[in-house]
């Protein structure tokens, strides 16, 4: 979802579509300069509600995606001229989305949007004409409302972002102008105009998070706030802050002591949401990480491939126990993973919407040439039989694998399939790599190749192995170890190349019923691998049911987001 998607729908959500202010008394057509009127609060317009990348309060004319923040003149101003005696440059008149000059008769419809925060004091020059400075006064309010770092700098909400925490919390909160070492969090600062008074009253701060999906997610419904120093803001102003605010991924971290009441649980792609006595004054979205060794980082999207194989043909599937059961299961899983990779700005996507497929295992579709150790032929006979029909393959003496291969798949070609030449990396102590070539009927279903005769060797080749790929789930996927890693074993190679796209772009996640021998929950083959394997990541029910515990997903993800083999940590 694009940031303008989002952003409505987190409007529609909190009912701000249009401009609102609370109920105020009217403001009389006639009184002296000394008549107060009812107050105006207003909070400065810099985030970005229209999603152009420009703080609301810079744009003329404003688009109506960016009036959220604007709050509604008085009715009884409506035709009258607002003079301004103090703090002209803190707000202005917006009707129609152009901003109406002070001195010009107010229209229908017209609102208030805050530049900068302080005191701004209108005279109102009714209808009837009555000379300049003998009309009802109208004070508007201004306040700030800002984000701050741990440096203590000031955070852009229209061009920088919040961002899901990396560190883990101090053991004491620090003090509201202290500076602190997390890179993600962020305080609330309040900037109210000064009154001159010891004891402010405060409005009431809350601090919402919304999902990519624009869905509410946490809440902190009373923020607390300390006096703090205004660096660079005017002198009649006074600023509160908050202390720092953590951004996390899940309730493990929103519930840890240290960060009680300061935490808020929310997803890259969302948005930080803060309200002033329950309006929506400020909002941030929430993307990657504002500081890196690459500079900041926005949202990343990660394509993956959910499939789930079942046991046997029409059998249960590997996890959940029924099909709607696994398809619950898995997108449980996306949603940990693609939360715990949001700390990088890396999103998997809304998991609940993500297709997830169930599949019978592949029949033996899969010849596998020079498996494991690619010696090449010193001549012979492959015979095999495909769907039935049969096919057979002289080797020449010294013929690589890969030659042979295509003469395989040539053979199998001319009886009516198709046929794709599929080479593998070279293990460690093998001459070359395996070939594999992969047969389906001229439909794209699998073909089914055996042997010609049952218990007959498939070839008479004495160097040249030939094997037909099958994949068994019933007693575990055979896994493979450091020796063949580049390459997968051969049922690891043919249950993945049974469901390959083709797409370098996506991420193939693989669910089965367990791994042969119970050593491992999941496994994954990276890009740099010369290998037809590449950005795959398959999990057992052992690693499904792990969730939290090992995050198994999000671990083997990294090594395919990665492109690293090794464990640095």
């Amino acid at each position: 979802m694009g940031p303008r998607a989002l952003t409505a729908l987190i409007l529609a959500a909190t009912g701000l579509f249009t401009a609102r202010a609370p109920a105020e008394p009217s403001v009389p057509n006639v009184a002296s300069a000394q008549t107060p009127a009812a107050k105006v609060v207003v909070t400065v317009d810099a985030d970005d509600d229209d999603a152009d990348g420009a703080p609301d309060l810079s744009q003329t004319p404003l688009p109506k995606a960016a009036q959220v923040d604007l709050v509604a003149l008085p009715v009884s101003v409506i035709g009258a001229t607002l003079h301004p005696v103090a703090g002209a440059d803190r707000a202005r008149i917006i009707a129609d989305g152009r901003v109406v000059p002070w001195d010009r008769p107010v229209p229908a419809g017209a609102a208030l949007q805050g530049l900068a925060p302080g005191a701004l004091r209108l005279i109102v020059q009714p209808r009837n004409g009555r000379a300049r400075g003998e009309g009802a006064t109208l004070d508007v309010d201004v306040r700030g409302l800002r984000f701050r770092d741990g440096e203590n700098t000031y955070v852009d909400p229209a061009r920088a972002q919040a961002s899901l925490t990396r560190t883990p919390p101090a053991r004491v909160a620090p003090s509201p102008d202290a500076r602190f070492d997390d890179p993600d969090g962020l305080r609330v600062v309040l900037e109210l105009e000064d009154d001159g008074t010891s004891a402010r009253q405060l409005p009431q701060i809350t601090v919402e998070s919304y999902s990519a999906a624009g869905q509410r997610m946490d809440e902190i419904p009373t923020l607390a706030l300390g006096q703090s120093e205004c660096a660079g803001a005017r002198r009649e102003v006074r600023c509160f802050a908050s202390a720092p605010l953590r951004f996390v991924a899940d309730d493990v971290d929103r519930s840890h002591p240290l960060v009680a009441g300061r935490a808020l649980r929310t997803e890259v792609g969302g948005a930080i949401v803060v309200r002033t006595d329950g309006r929506k004054a400020q909002m941030i979205r929430v993307l990657g990480p504002r500081q890196s060794a690459v500079g900041s980082i926005g949202r990343l999207r990660a394509r993956v491939r959910p499939i789930i194989f079942r046991v046997a043909p029409g059998s249960a599937p590997a996890v959940g126990g029924t099909d709607l059961g696994a398809i619950a299961s898995m997108r449980g899983e996306l949603a940990t993973a693609s939360a715990v990779w949001g700390q990088c700005g890396v999103s998997l996507g809304d998991a609940k919407a993500l297709e997830v497929a169930i599949v019978d295992p592949p029949p033996p579709f899969l010849i596998a040439l020079g498996d494991d150790l690619g010696i090449p032929a010193s001549g012979g006979e492959i015979h095999l039989k495909v769907d039935g029909k049969p096919v057979s393959v002289t080797t020449a003496r010294g013929r690589s694998t890969d030659a042979v291969a295509y003469d395989v798949a040539k053979a199998v070609e001319k009886a009516g399939f198709l046929a794709t030449v599929s080479p593998n990396a070279r293990i460690g102590p093998a001459v070359a790599g395996s070939v594999d070539v992969l047969v389906r009927k001229r439909n794209g279903a699998f073909a089914t190749v055996e042997a010609q005769t049952l218990n007959a060797p498939l070839t008479t080749d004495a160097t040249l192995s030939v094997r037909i790929g099958s994949v068994d789930l019933s007693d575990g996927l055979q896994h493979f170890r450091d020796m063949d890693a580049v390459a997968g074993t051969l049922e690891e190679r043919t249950l993945l190349k049974s469901i390959d796209d083709g797409d370098p772009r996506t991420v193939e996640l693989v669910v089965v019923p367990a791994f042969a021998g119970g050593v491992r929950i999941g496994e994954s083959f990276i890009g740099s691998d010369a290998s037809s394997l590449r950005n795959a990541v398959i999990l057992d029910r052992a690693g499904v049911r792990a969730r939290r515990s090992s995050l198994t997903l999000a671990h083997e993800l990294g090594h395919v987001l990665l492109d690293m083999p090794d464990h640095p940590d």
